[in-house]
């Protein structure tokens, strides 16, 4: 007859440290502290401003569903002014910057050093430091009040980082992956588009979600370029309707909610390509 395993109590089998309990304190306290402003958008925008004013930490009843239908009436042409602005600038970016970060990392062409200095060195400057002269370039070029100046002045902004993480990226990749190629007779171009792009594509994910980011919550730029009200974007809308909304601080945060809930949703979709992003390469510099 086989002997009976010993079992030991339960609490000599469960082992809990003190540095673990303080870990995992911290880490509760940090989610706490980054979700309490969430929460107190969730609550308040379902409020009136007697019940904001009166109970601003807890909700509160009857739940006021009237303010996102008002807020969203206000805010809904902006959506698509956005999202239309957000996938031109995507494209451009990504493009621009995949085919500049391959030929800075695999060609050997006059200038290269030179001109990726002069790119790299251009992350170092504040974005406000470009606004002056960059609106004066948009007035003498005639596209104010167009999508184009949003979408080049999303390329300028963002490509110089993401052109070094592209050259960076490629250039960690085995050489022989591309000589192959050549001695198979195909161009540049080919293997750009057939070896490289492919490799690229957890960097590219990542790329066109911060793009994405940046069109949505930019904010100054489109203010001071578009003066059509029918080309506005949501930052600039959300503004405004903070504007009309004078006291009715129900439906104005209401409508913050329903400006931050397409990142949210794109999060979550993407969060499994943003974590390969993040992880892909192990960026050295």
């Amino acid at each position: 007859m086989a002997a009976k395993p010993d079992v030991l109590p339960l609490h000599r089998r469960i082992r809990v440290r003190p540095s673990d309990l303080v870990k995992n304190g911290y880490m509760v306290l940090v989610v706490v502290l980054m979700l309490f402003p969430l929460y107190l958008m969730l609550i308040g925008s379902l409020k009136n401003l007697d019940q904001i004013l009166d109970r601003f930490f807890v909700p509160t009843l009857p739940l006021k569903w009237s303010n996102y239908a008002k807020a969203f009436g206000y805010i809904a042409p902006y959506y698509l002014n956005t999202a239309y602005y957000a996938v031109l600038s995507c494209v451009a970016t990504v493009l621009t910057s995949a085919v500049a970060g391959y030929a800075f990392a695999i060609l050997r062409f006059p200038g290269r050093r030179i001109l990726y200095m002069i790119l790299f060195a251009k992350m170092f400057l504040p974005g406000v430091m470009s606004l002056v002269p960059s609106f004066l370039l948009a007035t003498r070029l005639g596209i104010l009040n167009s999508s184009l100046v949003i979408v080049l002045f999303c390329v300028g902004t963002s490509q110089p980082f993401w052109v070094f993480v592209m050259r960076t990226f490629v250039e960690q990749q085995p050489r022989d992956l591309f000589e192959s190629m050549r001695i198979d007779g195909a161009g540049e171009f080919q293997i750009f588009l057939r070896l490289a792009f492919p490799l690229l594509r957890p960097i590219v994910s990542l790329m066109s979600l911060n793009v994405i980011l940046f069109i949505w919550n930019d904010f100054i730029w489109p203010l001071v370029t578009l003066t059509d009200p029918a080309k506005r974007t949501i930052t600039v809308g959300i503004y405004k309707l903070s504007t009309a909304a004078g006291l009715d601080y129900g439906m104005m945060i209401a409508g913050y909610a329903l400006a931050a809930l397409p990142l949210l949703v794109a999060f979550f979709l993407s969060m499994k390509q943003f974590m390969a992003g993040l992880t892909a390469g192990a960026i050295k510099i």
